[in-house]
This record gives structure tokens, sequence and C-alpha cells, in this order.
């Protein structure tokens, strides 16, 4: 009976991160292929940059702050997205990043981005996902709204801490589906080993940034004429933000910003991992 619910446990598992993957595949063809949808990613972002996501001004400037990257190091973008995170960082203090993201067309349109920005040779991207990070690489690491979608929280933060070693520290924003959100980030992080440096609740921060995201796209829907991609892109959004703002009414969801440090590594069992490097050719497919 055990061996049948594991195995039933880590199909279930197996299936929540198929879906994740398709649905932020599917996103990102949406709203990277529109040109209204390329614009709310631009116009509702912390930089100029495509975020898909609540990163904001403040959790940048945290970021920087708790994870102090200096020239020489690299840091680690767990879930980089359309790449827009990365290159702030490198411009400012010289560091290197590495970006691993889900999303083959995220990947294309993030190393578009690090060589329009002049940036291709210390900002690099990658396909790959939490479960299985390059070990060894970077002692630092970031991961913006990305956490939450590991099919085991305690798993991925392991893995986490074994890529970064001993000493290793990350910066994390998250948004928690649970009424007792701090209680389980707590705990999350004590079983992975990982000691807390910062635990904030960003709630109203995560409100006030998806109701703007909301007015822009309501003001792209009544503003011009548009074309199926457009209307699909705003749509998403519209939506999005909708079921995002119920939830936070409900008390069903918050955002937290932590930072971790991993004073004595983690569980050492994280296999090394082959990330696949995205090439010239399939970044001008997938960005034309």
């Amino acid at each position: 009976m055990r061996r049948s619910e594991h195995h039933a446990r880590r199909v279930a598992d197996r299936l929540v991160h198929l879906g994740t993957r398709g649905y932020f595949e599917l996103s990102y063809r949406l709203l990277l292929s529109s040109p209204v949808g390329r614009r709310l990613l631009v116009a509702t972002a912390a930089g100029g940059e495509p975020v898909h996501g609540y990163f904001t001004c403040d959790d940048r400037e945290s970021l920087l702050a708790d994870l102090d990257p200096q020239p020489g190091e690299v840091l680690l973008d767990l879930g980089a997205g359309a790449g827009g995170i990365a290159i702030d960082p490198q411009r400012r203090s010289g560091v290197s990043v590495l970006g691993v993201d889900l999303s083959h067309r995220a990947v294309a349109a993030a190393s578009h981005a690090a060589r329009a920005a002049g940036c291709a040779v210390a900002v690099t991207f990658a396909t790959g996902d939490l479960a299985r990070l390059p070990v060894g690489q970077a002692a630092k690491a970031y991961a913006i709204d990305s956490l939450m979608f590991a099919p085991d929280p305690v798993q991925a933060l392991r893995g986490i801490g074994d890529a970064l070693g001993p000493g290793g520290r990350l910066f994390a924003t998250l948004l928690v589906f649970r009424p007792d959100a701090e209680t389980r980030l707590v705990r999350w992080i004590e079983a992975a080993g990982a000691e807390v440096e910062r635990l904030e609740d960003r709630t109203p921060a995560l409100e006030v940034r998806s109701r703007a995201r909301a007015r822009r796209a309501a003001a792209a829907r009544n503003g011009t004429r548009l074309s199926p991609a457009d209307r699909f892109a705003v749509s998403l959004i519209t939506i999005e933000e909708a079921v995002v703002r119920r939830l936070i009414a409900l008390g069903r969801v918050s955002r937290w910003r932590i930072a971790l440090r991993y004073e004595d590594g983690a569980t050492g069992d994280c296999a090394a991992a082959y990330i696949a490097p995205v090439s010239d050719a399939a970044v001008s497919g997938e960005t034309r």
C-alpha cells in the first residue's frame, strides 16, 4: 500500500510539473509573440525588460542588498523567465549570471535580450528546472516567483542548497497558496537545512501590482484594435490577475520575500545536472 501511494504521488508530482511547464510555455508564447503582450510585460515590470511575474523595484534592491554580488562571482537565476532580472545585477555589480528556466521560448527571449544589451558573455541562459541544477558553479542564487511551482518545496530548497554548497545564499520571492503560509515556510526552510536571514510578507505589494497589471491590460483592450494574438495575451493577464485578487481576498494566497543561508550545505544527494544551452539558431528562430 505504501509503495502504491508513493508511486501515485510521484505520478501526480510529474503531472503537476508537466502541466506547469506547459502552461508557462504557452503563456510565454502568447505574451512574447504579441506586440501588445510584450508591451504589457515591459510596462508592468520593474525594469525595461519583460518580466513574467510580480517583481518590483523594491525586490530588486533587496536582492542586491542580501546577495551582495561581486565581480568574478556567478549568480544562478532560478526561473529566469525572459531575462529581465538577470541583466540588471550584471550591469550594476559586474557579476556573471546563469539563468535557468523551464520554457524554451523564455530562454530564447532571454538570450536575445542579453545579446541586445551587450552582456551575452556574462549573462547566459539555459533550459532546466529546480530538480536538476548545475552543482558547484555558484554560491549565490535567486528565485523570483518560481519556487511555488516545485512539486516538493523542501526537495527544491535542498537541491538548491546542494548546488550552492556550504555557505550558499538564496534570495527568493514566492506565492504561498495556504492560510498558514509563514508557519509552512519556516518548516520547509528548516527541513531543507537552511537558516532564515529574511522573511517578509509582501502580500500588500502583490495586490497593488496585480491591480496595476489588470489596469494596463484593460487599457490595452479598450484603447486599440487588437489582433487575435493580442486579445489572447490581454485575456491571459486579465484572468490571471482576477484569480490572484480573488485568492488574496479569501486569504488563500500571500507573497513572501525570503533570504536563506546554507551554513553546512543541504543533503549532499543532489546529482549534478546537464542543463541544455540554447543555440544561436534556436534563439533566432524563437524570437523572430
